[in-house]
């Protein structure tokens, strides 16, 4: 059932990353009922239930993108935090990607993750 219900949290991320309807943005309380959800999942699970969990890490990494670009500076995440206290923050996406890398080792979501952060971390 666990799995079922992280199916929906992946599709809602993803219909607001294609609609970028700001009133439906995923909210802290919903990255907490993701990472809930992750914690009832076994260790091992069919190919079909693992795409979804790579599905979600891949929403949650869309989701970073969109982040990024609402703020200028990494030093900002705690100020945005501070202005809309119930959107979802980087650190909860980079929670539920690590989870699902480590726990379920898809070391290779990694390799979008280095990509994310090469094209969209500010220059030095």
């Amino acid at each position: 059932m666990a799995l079922h219900l992280l199916m929906y949290f992946t599709f809602w991320i993803n219909l607001y990353l294609q609609a970028s309807d700001s009133s439906h943005f995923p909210t802290e309380s919903h990255a907490r009922w993701i990472f809930s959800l992750l914690s009832r999942i076994d260790d091992y699970i069919s190919a079909d239930d693992m795409h979804l969990l790579r599905n979600l890490a891949r929403a949650c990494l869309g989701l970073l993108k969109e982040l990024r670009q609402e703020r200028p500076s990494p030093h900002l995440d705690a100020a945005l935090h501070i202005a809309n206290p119930g959107k979802m923050r980087e650190s909860s996406c980079w929670l539920i990607i690590t989870a699902i890398a480590t726990v379920w080792k898809q070391r290779d979501l990694w390799i979008g993750a280095e990509d994310f952060l090469r094209t969209h971390s500010p220059p030095p």
